[in-house]
């Protein structure tokens, strides 16, 4: 608690170095104040990157057009909009435009592992993002994905010109951006920052030399760095002009200096380690500069004079201040410093701002008494987005200001003030450490590494000192006297965390040393590890093994001079010198190389670090560096292309990875198929499963006797919802909350409760449906379909099967490319879970399965099939999805025989809503009109478009749940007067897309040669379903589902259930269809059109 009353000593000297209240435009919010430069000096250029260059006016007209785009694909004012790439010039348009919509940006960079990115657009509940050019990251789940190119020149304004500026009202209280620091549970921590702080960063330090109009300012921060923050609105609200730096212009004091010389640039931002690199080797290579700062990690006093006698007349600023106080709190210009200073003070607070050091009682410390640094003034973040308690316990009310309101972030650190009100950092407080500009949190890396199956326990400390300072770890075998795969080991970890996170060494230990009271003794452990200096310029602390050696590690790798690799610039890509190192021992090796050994492993390696962003070895597991069932799609196209492998391959090769996911299982895959040859569309069918599908569809259960209360289905109390954070899924709770009093019952895959709760409703709003009016009978929690009890207790299990009325089981893995085996456990087992649970009280239970499980009757020569037609033909199906489906609706039909109340809803290709055209682009049908905009190109064959528009579907399913007996009948819900491909293609032409129809096998051609060379595109998962053939035809997947071949489906227990309720699906008509156009568009999913000859 904090007591400002209980102060001892001379409390007002503190309070005199804190009254740091300075005019700056606090009301005023970032893009207003870039606009008044804008119109002052619109030809004024705003930032440089290589060749090119924007102007303030076109940098303005720009974000306007963007904002426009943004607002139009659902971005509303408190969106989290994330900006996907590196450092460009787009990036600026991109965060200009996302806070003129009253949003806040987010930025994603490409170089984070896929599944660091994955956590970071779940955790800010990103819905909407913009992609840079060249960006090659995909965030799932996604509403919009906007294009964030400048494919045309900046408009004028006035005739013609773009529409005014977005009339969103943003107040300097409003969120501008969301940053991520490192979270001790193993998760990254997203930090909401407010207009005003950043406004304060830029614009209320006049005695600190700020950026004047017109000077160049560099731009080298990776933008998922807080640190870029006051790169570029220090830049942009003064007029100056951003120098955009390429990574290698960072990687050598050599390209650094060119750069900083030819560009004329005048001020530069940098992390203590480029600053510590460049001092040590040619200090004067920053001569050029008029200012240059440092921050996040501790200044070395001997490498600051360095700079200060080799670069006369230049300004040199000690920064500090954490993330949740808009970077800076404090700054110090380093001047004549004593010749043993042992370090360069942080400063006095910065304008605006203050600093408290506080007792462990709470009560502000006398100056030389050390205690923890809080912070407080216009800077200090909104909290953490979305975990209220963390807020709560990291931001305090502030006793001691004189605002009313104002608040203070406890950093953590220990510090204390000098007798000249300067502060002095001291150290930290917890496990939180600043290397190479990026916080981060020993605990998470611990907590990363414990979540390996290989690993009991792990320790992890700093090793080496200043810019050879890296997380060192010590982990335990999960099993006594079990291997540790130190380098698999250290990828998986790689794959979650930052580079300066991953740790350097890893050692493995039999036990840790502990102390008295029982707990690790870590001082022990690493007084075991450390070795004197050495004399040849090695780092000054090695890590030699506890006990026998284990690891295989060589010690940390000497400094290369000129070389800034390991130190980057905050920027996420600077993996450090053992990538490179492993770079260079490569011998060159492609498509044609050596493709018995090494040659085909590099080849492969290099694909996935390409996708993964870790250098795999041939022990590391896919999945484990942050494979997804995506990017199983995109590895082997990659690895099709460079190979030259027929596409006939793909399917097999992602097979081979689900069995086997190492590098060294699929090099040898990818070996046997070159081995085969080529495997033409016509010459192969896909690899078959090997199940028994009527075997596996045996309920393997005998239901119990009925037993407590009757269901209430038709007034139901409690109704459980499966998939409630699917596209369907959102639309069935939207309809149970409008017709029904139930509690919403929600198992979702989630880390809590909480968790849970904020997937689904954060999916809801990703279609745009607001759960608000319901969120009181909302009940989410965590659970796992693949699981036993579905990941439940037994008690939380059964109460669930006592006191639901009715099921609804919408969940399941959907995925075209994987096997049945794959597919198994969520649809197949965690349907026979439901039923287990259903079968107490003979809960009625209704199971959204697909028309895709009829597809095999159309192979075996079947042209008609009602509702209660006997399923058949599995044999015939071919894809893994459809068979997992077929296999949990022949169990049903076994329950329903035994006596549970069943219902199977079988819908065609569901669409998107009826009124406002909101659909999941995440189909196949979306990718093929994705696929036909982007390359001119359609296949001429009779595709029908039999669309269902889900809020229809949710209606009509609600209904017949509620007001028809589940007595094992089945419901085909198809669209009575459906379209065809060619209605979607004469729409399309209308909108003005060029559009030429090709022969089927023409057409798979040039779908084969797009992908190829787009091998990340939304596409590739789906290129499998039109070249994969039928196990029991001469024709592909895809054209079971033709006119000519998918058999006509009856539709009588549907037409008399819907009757009377006022149901109808809408006719697949040129309104409808257009209202979908116009949603892909406005959402960026769809390409704008390039007329082509429609001959």
């Amino acid at each position: 608690m904090l007591r400002p009353s209980q102060a001892s000593g001379p409390p007002d000297r503190p309070a005199r170095w804190n009254d740091t209240a300075t005019a700056y435009p606090r009301d005023r919010c970032l893009h207003e104040l870039f606009e008044e430069r804008a119109l002052a000096a619109p030809g004024a250029p705003a930032v440089r990157h290589g060749d090119r260059t924007l102007t303030y006016g076109e940098l303005s007209r720009h974000s306007d057009a963007l904002a426009r785009r943004l607002l139009t694909a659902g971005v509303r004012p408190g969106s989290a909009v994330g900006v996907l790439g590196g450092r460009c010039p787009e990036a600026l348009v991109a965060f200009l435009a996302v806070v003129k919509c009253g949003a806040a940006y987010v930025p994603l960079d490409d170089a984070y592992p896929p599944a660091r990115l994955r956590a970071m657009a779940e955790e800010a509940e990103v819905r909407v993002a913009v992609a840079l050019p060249g960006s090659t990251s995909r965030v799932r789940r996604l509403r919009a994905c906007i294009e964030g190119g400048l494919a045309a020149p900046a408009p004028e304004s006035g005739a013609g010109g773009p529409p005014e500026p977005p009339g969103v009202v943003v107040a300097p209280e409003d969120c501008a951006y969301v940053m991520f620091t490192s979270g001790s549970a193993g998760r990254p921590k997203p930090v909401a920052v407010p207009h005003r702080g950043v406004v304060r960063l830029a614009a209320s330090a006049s005695w600190l030399s700020p950026p004047a109009a017109g000077e160049r300012v560099l731009h080298a921060y990776s933008c998922s760095s807080d640190a870029s923050t006051i790169e570029i609105w220090t830049a942009l609200l003064a007029g100056a002009c951003l120098v955009v730096a390429e990574r290698e212009q960072l990687l050598s004091v050599d390209a650094l200096e060119r750069l900083l010389r030819e560009e004329g640039v005048a001020v530069a931002f940098l992390t203590a380690g480029v600053l510590h690199h460049v001092a040590r080797n040619r200090p004067a290579a920053l001569r050029s500069l008029r200012f240059v700062s440092a921050g996040g990690e501790a200044l070395d006093p001997r490498l600051c004079r360095r700079v200060l006698s080799a670069c006369p007349g230049i300004t040199l600023v000690n920064f500090y201040g954490p993330t949740e106080n808009s970077v800076v709190s404090s700054a110090y210009v380093v001047g004549d410093l004593p010749s043993d200073a042992a370090t360069v003070p942080i400063g006095r607070p910065f304008p605006n701002s203050t600093c408290y050091v506080l007792r462990d009682d709470g009560t502000p410390a006398g100056p030389g008494e050390e205690g923890e640094l809080l912070v407080g003034g216009d800077g200090v973040a909104i909290g953490y987005l979305n975990d209220p308690a963390l807020t709560a316990e990291c931001f305090l009310d502030d006793p001691f200001g004189a605002r009313p309101g104002g608040r203070l972030y406890r950093t953590g650190d220990r510090a204390r003030w000098r007798p000249d009100g300067f502060l002095e950092y001291r150290g930290r407080r917890d496990r939180q450490v600043k290397l190479r500009g990026f916080r981060v949190e020993l605990d998470e890396i611990e907590a990363r590494l414990r979540s390996h199956e290989a690993v009991a326990e792990a320790v992890v400390e700093v090793g080496g000192e200043g810019m050879r300072a890296q997380p060192v770890a010590f982990v335990t075998p999960a099993r006594p006297g079990g291997r540790v795969p130190v380098e698999q080991v250290r990828a998986y970890v790689a794959s979650w965390l930052p580079p300066p996170a991953v740790p350097a060494r890893i050692h493995v230990l039999d036990r840790f040393p502990v102390t008295g009271a029982g707990k690790v003794d870590r001082h022990a452990l690493v007084a075991r590890t450390m070795v004197p200096a050495a004399r040849d310029g090695s780092p000054a602390h090695g890590v030699a093994g506890a006990g026998p050696r284990r690891d295989g590690t060589a010690p940390y790798p000497a400094e290369r001079s000129g070389s800034m690799d390991a130190i980057g610039n905050g920027d996420a890509n600077a993996n450090g010198q053992q990538c490179v190192s492993e770079r260079g021992s490569r011998g060159g090796s492609g498509a044609d190389g050596d493709r018995d050994g090494a040659g085909l492993l590099s080849v492969l390696a290099d694909i996935w670090e390409h996708i993964l962003r870790v250098r795999p070895t041939p022990a590391d597991s896919f999945f484990d560096l942050g494979g997804d069932s995506l990017l199983t799609a995109e590895v082997t196209t990659r690895t099709l292309t460079a190979l030259h492998m027929d596409a006939a391959h793909g399917t097999s090769l992602v097979r081979s990875l689900l069995r086997a996911p190492t590098l060294g299982a699929y090099a040898a895959a990818v070996d046997r198929a070159l081995r085969t040859g080529r495997a033409g569309r016509r010459t192969g069918s896909a690899p078959a499963s090997d199940a028994d599908f009527r075997c596996e569809a045996r309920l393997g259960l005998r239901l119990p006797p009925a037993d407590g209360p009757v269901p209430r289905w038709r007034d139901p109390e409690r109704v459980l919802v499966t998939g409630a954070t699917g596209f369907v899924g959102a639309f069935l709770l939207d309809r149970l909350a409008r017709v029904t009093r139930a509690e919403l019952l929600c198992p979702v895959r989630a880390r809590d409760a909480a968790h849970a709760r904020r997937r689904v409703c954060s999916n809801a709003a990703r279609y745009g449906l607001d759960t608000t009016p319901y969120e009181q009978r909302l009940t989410c929690f965590p659970a796992d379909l693949t699981a036993p009890r579905l990941g439940l207790t037994e008690e939380r299990f059964g109460r669930l099967g006592e006191t639901a009325d009715l099921v609804l089981h919408a969940g399941a893995h959907v995925n075209f490319l994987y096997p049945y085996a794959a597919l198994r456990p969520a649809n197949v087992h965690g349907t026979r879970e439901l039923v287990r649970l259903a079968a107490v009280r003979r809960v009625p239970l209704h199971f959204l399965s697909t028309i895709a499980v009829l597809a095999g009757f159309g192979t075996a020569g079947v042209r008609q099939v009602a509702e209660d037609t006997p399923l058949a033909h599995a044999d015939h199906l071919t894809m893994g999805y459809a068979e997992s489906k077929w296999v949990a609706e022949r169990m049903l039909q076994e329950a329903a025989e035994a006596g549970l109340p069943v219902t199977v809803h079988r819908p065609y290709e569901v669409t998107g809503e009826q009124a406002t055209g909101i659909c999941n682009t995440e189909t196949a049908i979306s990718s093929l009109f994705r696929v036909i905009a982007e390359t001119g190109m359609a296949p001429d064959v009779p595709l029908p478009l039999d669309f269902v528009p889900v809020d229809h579907l949710a209606a009509a399913v609600v209904h017949l749940a509620t007001h028809e007996p589940a007595d094992g009948r089945t419901y085909h819900l198809t669209n009575p007067r459906p379209a065809r491909l060619a209605d979607m293609l004469a729409r399309m032409r209308a909108a003005g897309y060029g559009i030429r129809e090709l022969p089927y096998d023409a057409w798979v051609a040039e779908l084969v040669r797009h992908v190829a060379q787009h091998p990340s595109s939304p596409t590739a998962p789906f290129v499998s379903l039109c070249v994969d053939r039928s196990n029991k035809s001469d024709i592909s997947v895809k054209e079971m589902y033709l006119d000519d071949v998918f058999p006509r489906l009856g539709r009588a227990n549907t037409d008399r259930g819907l009757a009377g309720s006022g149901l109808r699906c809408p006719p697949t008509d040129a309104a409808l269809l257009d209202r979908y156009l116009a949603f892909f568009r406005s959402s960026g999913f769809l390409p704008p059109p390039l007329p082509r000859d429609n001959g």
